[in-house]
């Protein structure tokens, strides 16, 4: 997302989520991590990406070059599994790094304000505390340091050991799966089953104080189905 650092003592302030026309759910991609792992792969399929040298954990729901750019579980402009969102959902439009705030300048409902409409972003000395409370957590921010780690050091251990296959290349026997944003099919890679099947029969010591990347590999292989779920949402 495009974004700008929330500085103390801002004229910043935010009008709520009410009216807006569901702008934070027009997305067609989303970074992924393995903070709510359990909760997004219920619901989306989880890719890797691999662009310009560079491979990040998504998920990603926009089928084909003429539908709609929007969630699938977005109706009515509200969101059908609002209390399971993801977490980069629920964070929207506010981003932390490192300790320094960020807003997106795409939410409309964010406004330089000198009636002091709205929450306000920030006082003279720090961010508003109900940011971090109804949008980051606090319980993000204490592990987020080793959540980006943890979730970068997956993402490598798969590419090292030859366990992605391109998206496409893997379901092109299958139709439906390739509606899936025709445009970025060559960017997304899924994790084949086969070489996972095969590097442990061949008693590679694969998992070696890995072992709940095994649990995480499957769980990947078996959200795929959501691709199909998610294509029978937008019928």
């Amino acid at each position: 997302m495009s974004k700008s650092k929330i500085y103390p003592n801002s004229k910043l302030s935010f009008l709520g989520c009410s009216g807006c026309g569901a702008t934070c759910c027009q997305s067609n991609l989303i970074y992924a991590s393995l903070y709510d792992f359990d909760k997004v792969t219920k619901y989306f399929p989880m890719f890797f990406m691999i662009k310009n040298s560079k491979i990040s954990l998504v998920y990603f729901f926009y089928y084909g070059e003429g539908y709609e750019q929007h969630c699938p579980y977005l109706k009515d402009n509200l969101c059908t599994i609002y209390q399971q969102r993801p977490y980069a959902c629920r964070t929207y439009p506010f981003n932390n790094n490192k300790n320094d705030f960020y807003y997106s300048n795409t939410c409309p409902h964010i406004t330089q304000d000198s009636n002091n409409i709205g929450m306000q972003l920030s006082d003279s000395k720090s961010i508003n505390k109900s940011i971090i409370d109804d949008f980051i957590t606090e319980d993000f921010l204490d592990y987020q340091d080793h959540i980006t780690k943890i979730s970068e050091d997956f993402v490598k251990f798969c590419n090292k050991n030859d366990l992605l296959i391109p998206y496409k290349e893997h379901y092109k026997t299958k139709n439906i799966y390739m509606n899936f944003k025709p445009s970025m099919q060559k960017d997304l890679y899924v994790i084949h089953p086969f070489k996972l099947a095969a590097l442990r029969l061949n008693g590679k010591q694969l998992f070696n104080g890995k072992e709940y990347y095994l649990s995480i590999i499957q769980q990947l292989i078996k959200a795929q189905s959501n691709i199909e779920k998610l294509a029978k949402l937008r019928d």
